[in-house]
């Protein structure tokens, strides 16, 4: 009958030991590892916008001067710079929607 009670305890004390660790994992190591994953993420996101804007910016100012190059009368070269300028804005929206995970927009 002692061997049966030495092999519950032991039981007992693995499952209580099993049950503090979960309560640690759930409780303290968790919310502290979501929090640092959070934050590397927002890092992460702010270096993918800052590349980002720079090619954009830099893709406007080439498109740009071509299109002054290439343009001759000032109504054709301030339409161009507006349609560059919006389909800019499109592309980095787009471009942040698929960062953040934006849903797409119907028209």
């Amino acid at each position: 009958m002692s061997m049966i009670w030495v092999i519950a305890t032991a039981v007992l004390s693995s499952v209580m030991t099993l049950a503090v660790v979960a309560l640690w994992g759930r409780f303290y190591f968790q919310p502290r590892l979501r929090d640092s994953m959070q934050q590397e993420l927002d890092e992460q996101v702010e270096k993918a916008a800052q590349v980002l804007s720079a090619r954009v910016e830099e893709g406007v100012r080439r498109g740009l001067v071509d299109g002054v190059r290439n343009l001759p009368s000032r109504e054709v070269l301030e339409g161009a710079s507006r349609s560059l300028a919006r389909t800019s804005a499109e592309m980095v929206g787009e471009r942040l929607g698929q960062i953040f995970g934006a849903p797409k927009k119907n028209r």
